[in-house]
Formats: C-alpha cells, structure tokens, sequence
C-alpha cells in the first residue's frame, strides 16, 4: 500500500507541472493587460508610460519561459503572488473564503447520501412497482431543471416568501447552507438515485443473492452486507467526482445565494483580471481532483479486497 501510494504521489509532480505550464500560458494570452489593471489601482487614471512602468516593474515585458520559471519557482515556495483587487498575497484572498465553500459542499454531500441512497435503494427493491414509478418520476424531475432555475425559485420562496433564509447571505438562522445545499443536490439526485438502483438491480439478481435468500438470510443483511457492498464501486467513483464539483465547482450555487466561497471569489476574480487569485483556484483544484483520486482508489481496495494496488 505504502509503496503504491509513494508511486502515485510520484506521478503527480508531472501532472501538476503540466497544469501549472497551461494554466499559465492560457492566462498569458488571455483577454486584458494585467499591467493595465494594476495600473488604474495604482494610479486611477494611468497614462501610457505609467502603464509601461507598471509593466517593466511586475515583469510582464520579460520573455514568456523566464516569467514561467520564476513564478514556478515562487509556486513552489507558497507565494502565488499578490491579488491585483485587494493587494493581499493570493492563497491568502482565496484561503479565507475556503471555509465557507466546505461547509457547503459538507452539507451538500451529506443531504445527498442521506437522500439518494436509500431512495436508490428503495427504487431497487420495489422495481417496476408503483413506489418505483414514483421515485423515477422524481427523478426525472431533478435531473431535468437547471441548477440557477432551482436556485432563484429556492431563494424567492424560502428567502423572500418565507423569509426562513437570508436573502443576502443564503444560510438559515443556524448558519448552515442547507437551501443551496438542496439546490446544489437537486441535480445529482436524480443521477445517483439510478445509479444505484441500476446496480443493486443487477446485483440482487446474481446466483450468490439467491443462494444467502436459500440459506435463509434476513432480508436486510442480504442487501446490506452483500447485495449493496458489490454494488458500490461505481456508486462511490460517482459520488466522488460530485463531491469535487462540489468543492470546487460552486461557482454558480455560491453567487446565487452570496455564499462567499473560493468559487464565487474565483468568478469575481474572471470579471476583474486578479490572474494570482485565479491561478490559485486552478491549482487548487487540479490539487484536489488528484489526490481524490488517489483516495478514491485507496478506497476500492478497502472495499474489494481482490483489489490490489500495485
């Protein structure tokens, strides 16, 4: 285990070296001056040769590869550089916000398991029957309605009507997102919902499930611990690419009801040019979805034992 996980660890560096390179030639030959943008912070109104000097001291006039290494090197070291809105070192602008993206996201993930998978379950179990029909319809229903739709109908009823949220900040009295929490889940109900079913489905009908059913297994221990268990691997690859889009794609959820995350800074940081601010975002994220994975296949084993990492 210990030797695979080194080896994975390993075949990271090459991966975030190869993001890091595109991340930063994209920002380089995106739209806007970044000069310009530091310029009119500075100076209000900049002229050509304040502008210029702008330039030549942050070094966006020195050679492409000599700008990559440098701020490589700095990368390397923790300082990502300083936000051009605020000034302040970028981790910092985008750390302190991190908080309240994961308690979004920790909410999120948490109404949706506590949801799906006993619908999904439920859905299995009474296939094709009347309790079935209705959770598929339901289904259907969720995976069919755009997120910012959901989200402007939650923050009008529950904010405006009800008044039981914060139109401005979008948590209730506890402090805890839960409306953009169920809008953020409203999607991924419906996919994980089938998800489930469709495996447990074709896993209550294997040989091995008849044979515990012969022997005179309760009912619940056959699903539990033997149907569901076998099921599970694509379940859990599935929710964990939905807990990553959580973590670090709230973009949306988090500009709708002023959740004041990393992804609502990281869209802010689009409208206004902050490059650092937003080549942290990417980084960041690169940084997660690896080493999700990493824990996703760790994972698998602990689930399957004939899994073996090598």
């Amino acid at each position: 285990m210990l030797r695979y996980v080194c080896k994975r660890l390993a075949a990271m560096i090459p991966v975030l070296l190869a993001v890091t390179f595109l991340m930063f030639a994209l920002s380089s030959m995106s739209a806007g001056d970044p000069a310009r943008v530091i310029a009119e912070k500075i100076y209000g109104h900049p002229t050509p040769e304040q502008i210029d000097l702008v330039r030549h001291e942050q070094g966006f006039d020195r050679p492409f590869t000599i700008r990559y290494v440098s701020w490589l090197r700095n990368v390397c070291r923790g300082d990502f550089g300083e936000s051009y809105s605020s000034g302040k070192p970028a981790f910092t602008e985008l750390t302190r916000h991190l908080p309240e993206t994961l308690k979004l996201a920790a909410t999120s993930l948490i109404l949706l398991l506590l949801v799906a998978v006993p619908l999904g379950i439920l859905s299995s179990l009474y296939e094709n029957r009347l309790l079935d029909r209705i959770i598929q319809g339901l289904t259907f229903v969720s995976v069919s309605m755009p997120n910012f739709w959901i989200g402007l109908m939650m923050l009008y009823i529950f904010g405006v009507k009800l008044r039981l949220i914060s139109v401005i900040g979008g948590t209730s009295s506890s402090g805890i997102p839960i409306i953009a929490a169920i809008t953020f889940d409203i999607g991924y109900f419906g996919i994980l919902i089938r998800l489930i079913r469709t495996n447990l489905t074709d896993v209550l009908k294997k040989d091995y499930i008849r044979a515990c059913r012969a022997k005179g297994l309760p009912s619940h221990i056959v699903i539990l611990k033997h149907a569901l268990k076998n099921s599970v691997t694509p379940v859990v690859t599935r929710g964990a690419s939905m807990a990553i889009n959580m973590l670090c794609g709230s973009a949306l959820i988090e500009t709708i009801f002023s959740i004041n995350g990393i992804g609502k800074t990281a869209l802010e940081a689009v409208v206004s040019k902050d490059t650092p601010v937003l080549q942290c975002f990417i980084l960041l994220l690169a940084a997660v979805v690896v080493v999700v994975n990493l824990l996703l296949d760790i994972l698998y084993s602990v689930i399957d034992r004939r899994i073996q990492l090598t």
